[in-house]
């Protein structure tokens, strides 16, 4: 019952900065399909209509900030498993394949850190 059961798409959590670079990939994930002309637009009511509950000035559910932030992940979930998941899978290898990397300055005539 180890790690070989584990589902290759979900993201692996070992610490805090892990868990928040892995809601900021999901999140990127939910922007590009939401701009994706596959994606039927009936769904994309899911992740828009939770964003703009947390943003309504009148809670309906008057717990604290937590649940905003679960319904928000619910709502992601939801959307990512009713999606084509040939598209997710798709925008998925896109957002891995993007090189990470620093901004520089080409007027900056310092010597670049290594």
């Amino acid at each position: 019952m180890g790690t070989e059961n584990a589902t290759p798409n979900k993201p692996k959590v070992g610490n805090n900065r892990s868990v928040w670079l892995a809601v900021l990939r999901e999140a990127r994930l939910v922007w590009h399909l939401l701009r994706d002309p596959r994606v039927p637009w009936y769904l994309k009511l899911i992740p828009v209509g939770a964003l703009g509950y947390v943003i309504m000035p009148v809670d309906l559910i008057p717990l604290n900030p937590l649940d905003d932030a679960a319904l928000v992940s619910m709502a992601f979930y939801l959307f990512l498993e009713l999606c084509p998941p040939e598209v997710v899978e798709e925008h998925r290898q896109a957002l891995k394949s993007v090189i990470p990397g620093t901004w520089r300055d080409p007027d900056d005539k310092t010597k670049p850190q290594a």
